[in-house]
């Protein structure tokens, strides 16, 4: 200290290692915003660039090097997706499971990596080629729009040295990620900038995302995945559907990542990729025989159909026991973030002999992972007298049972079949135009408060028109209100709220 008991100022010095020799530096731009991972032949480009710094500032060009372009990190770590197939149902898992069997079954090579086919990269050397062996599908939704390739290159480099280079990058799967780095031989690394944009002057790492994703949840920012309702990231490995709001069961059975990765359906006769809603619960149907789902679109849930057998991995044998292990699994693809196996729904026609409208094959009412399929004797539904117009009505309560929907008063212990006397809250019970409840039986109902002997002769006009919706209350209406008598309301009803999709 000095005379006056101050501390001396602090000195400062700055040493300078190897003065006056040059730096260089290198950076790469920026995925686009928008972009969503294409499986089909989707290509990328990436540019880098090397700069000097001169003035204080980094200034394009610098010397020439030869750029480096690679999904391999520093510690020999792969910086890439390599989930099961394309998406979540395509190809199969198993061609085991599949008759005929498909030559295509679904493989692990990297999501995204540098082709070798590309007239782009003639000026590249490729190294570290990752390919497991197995084929990889030529066709996605159109022959050959995934053209037939056999290498999977995760490290490009130029032959010669230059300041800027352009990579090509191949994304093969709609839920690709990756982190891609450039490096070049005595240069510093400048964090990424947008295309066509101007260096960003700062040094860091330049590691680029693909897809964009600022808020790391591996969903593209792009993608109408990537937010909750509330504007919040959605994470990756969370199910909460929430509509049709049912009692205390959110979800559908498939996470925000593989409903952002998506799945192959028809629509219209149409072969094609759908990336699914996350507030929406999902089900996904293989309508074998064409019989369409009636009245099921009123039960809100979002109905998607499958062509084939192959996109949920196989049919069950046609039995009474649930689904066989592995088949009729609609994300069987799952890797990244999945919670468990969900199922889908084989909807058939047959022959009951005129004894059955249809039938809910499998162990339900319950989820769809115990139903073997839902079988509906067309020709009975659309006869003649009290049959007729009762094919939407018969698909939508079968279906029903496949997402845990029971008839009306029935408890999951009761049995099903026709009943002479309906006891008060049986299957005749409640909302009339339900298609849960059953209708066009001649029968007495009874209640519990009312004066001896309790019962009311309740004859019910024959025919009765088929349901043509899913009961939000267990309130009786038409039919069952009988003007100065107890209404005949459901003991069980309200089948909205009984809906249930998810497996797990």
């Amino acid at each position: 200290m000095d005379d006056k008991g101050a501390a001396p100022p602090v000195q400062r010095f700055v040493i300078q290692v190897n003065p006056g020799r040059p730096r260089f530096g290198v950076d790469l731009t920026l995925c686009k915003k928008d972009l969503l991972p294409d499986a089909r032949n989707q290509k990328i480009e990436f540019t880098a660039r090397i700069y000097a710094f001169k003035g204080g500032k980094w200034e394009y060009p610098g010397e020439n090097r030869r750029i480096a372009f690679s999904f391999i990190d520093d510690k020999g770590k792969k910086t890439i997706s390599k989930e099961w197939g394309v998406c979540m149902n395509y190809p199969i898992r198993n061609k085991n499971n599949i008759t005929p069997a498909s030559a295509i079954e679904s493989n692990q090579n990297p999501d995204l990596f540098f082709p070798d086919d590309d007239p782009q990269m003639n000026g590249f050397n490729l190294e570290e080629d990752d390919t497991s062996g197995d084929p990889c599908p030529t066709e996605i939704l159109a022959a050959n729009d995934n053209p037939v390739h056999h290498h999977h290159y995760l490290k490009a480099t130029t032959k010669d040295a230059v300041t800027e280079a352009t990579v090509v990058v191949r994304c093969e799967d709609y839920g690709a990620f990756g982190i891609l780095q450039v490096e070049a031989e005595d240069c510093e690394t400048l964090k990424p900038r947008e295309s066509n944009g101007e260096c960003s002057g700062e040094i860091g790492p330049n590691e680029v995302k693909i897809p964009r994703d600022d808020n790391e949840n591996f969903i593209a920012d792009g993608a109408a995945q990537d937010k909750l309702k509330d504007g919040t990231k959605a994470p990756a490995d969370e199910d909460n559907d929430d509509t049709p709001v049912t009692d205390g069961y959110p979800g559908d059975g498939l996470t925000n990542y593989e409903e952002y990765r998506g799945f192959i359906v028809t629509e219209g006769g149409t072969k094609k990729h759908i990336r699914t809603d996350i507030t929406k619960k999902d089900i996904f149907i293989y309508d074998k025989d064409g019989l369409t789902t009636g009245f099921f679109n009123q039960s809100d849930l979002t109905i998607n159909f499958i062509s084939e057998p192959c996109y949920f991995n196989g049919d069950s044998s046609d039995q009474d026991a649930p689904p066989d292990a592995g088949t009729q699994v609609i994300n069987f693809n799952r890797g990244h973030a999945t919670g468990g196996e969900q199922h889908g729904l084989r909807l058939v026609n047959f022959n009951s002999g005129g004894g059955l409208y249809g039938y809910t094959y499998g162990g339900g009412p319950g989820l769809p992972r115990v139903t073997n399929r839902v079988a509906i004797d067309r020709a009975v539904c659309t006869g003649a007298g009290e049959h007729a117009n009762a094919l939407s009505a018969t698909t939508a309560h079968e279906l029903g049972h496949s997402v845990n929907v029971f008839h009306h008063g029935q408890l999951p212990d009761h049995n099903h079949g026709g009943v002479d006397t309906d006891p008060t809250g049986g299957v005749t019970s409640g909302d009339a135009s339900c298609v849960m409840r059953y209708d066009n039986y001649r029968t007495q109902w009874c209640h519990p408060n009312a004066p001896p002997p309790g019962c009311h002769i309740h004859p019910i006009p024959l025919p009765e028109a088929p349901g043509t919706t899913y009961c939000s209350s267990p309130n009786a209406t038409g039919i069952n209100v009988i003007k100065n008598h107890f209404n005949n309301n459901a003991s069980v009803g309200n089948c909205k709220s009984h809906i249930r999709v998810k497996d797990w």
